[in-house]
């Protein structure tokens, strides 16, 4: 799950430890929650204090300058080093299990996960939000540097297609999630995406392109077809969706 540079590292400085890997993945995954690859200075000062361990702005910066070895953002070998010294791996993945408090659900508002991603935990959930709807599945893995540079995409063409479900797995997260990509679609190559309609998966594909994405999108899902002009807007106005 992690790239041969990364390895090196971590063999070299003696942080692979067996069987721990993938639930520090899964922690820094957690950590990372604008899903960059990297950890923030803002965002670690923000666990330690969820940790119950708050620290100074110098403790944090000499924290932070230590455990980043390329000066680029502490990425997942950084953290390994980072959290042999200064963190509990359970305290870490105990705390970001805790979920916070649930808002209230109002039923039949289906305007609460149209416009935006819904990132599931699990197949059972991802099958419920869709039910019987048009729905476009995005699954990405942890380590997967398209999944990451798409998510902003993914995002905006969430926007431009308001009554389809715009939903976000990550494949490596747990064994259910396992499961979904591997066992229902068979992925090999990431990101991967699903497109459902009528409580049925209709078609897959990969690739972080987004003429592929489009074209999918709006052969696939009525939902999606039903607003070529506001797409062919979006893209015009911004460079990014461009085809």
């Amino acid at each position: 799950g992690i790239g041969l540079k990364e390895f090196g590292r971590l063999a070299h400085d003696g942080l692979l430890l067996e069987g721990k890997v993938e639930e520090y993945e899964k922690a820094f995954s957690g950590v990372d929650v604008d899903d960059q690859g990297v950890i923030t200075k803002e965002t670690l000062g923000k666990l330690f204090e969820g940790l119950g361990k708050p620290m100074s702005n110098q403790e944090l910066t000499r924290i932070v300058d230590e455990a980043d070895v390329d000066h680029d953002g502490i990425d997942f070998a950084d953290f390994l080093g980072l959290a042999r010294e200064h963190l509990d791996l359970a305290e870490v993945v105990k705390y970001l299990e805790t979920p916070p408090a649930p808002p209230a659900e109002h039923e039949g508002d289906s305007d609460s996960i149209l416009g935006h991603i819904n990132e599931v935990h699990s197949e059972a959930e991802l099958l419920a939000i869709i039910g019987d709807q048009d729905a476009v599945v995005k699954l990405a893995f942890t380590w997967c540097q398209p999944c990451k540079a798409f998510l902003p995409r993914y995002q905006k063409f969430a926007k431009i297609y308001p009554k389809t479900r715009f939903l976000k797995i990550v494949g490596n997260e747990n064994e259910s999630c396992k499961h979904y990509a591997k066992e229902v679609l068979h992925a090999k190559i990431s990101p991967m995406f699903a497109a459902y309609s009528g409580g049925k998966l209709l078609k897959t594909w990969h690739g972080a392109n987004n003429k592929r994405f489009v074209t999918n999108m709006e052969a696939t899902l009525p939902t999606a077809k039903s607003y070529v002009q506001e797409r062919q807007a979006a893209q015009v106005a911004d460079d990014s969706l461009a085809s």
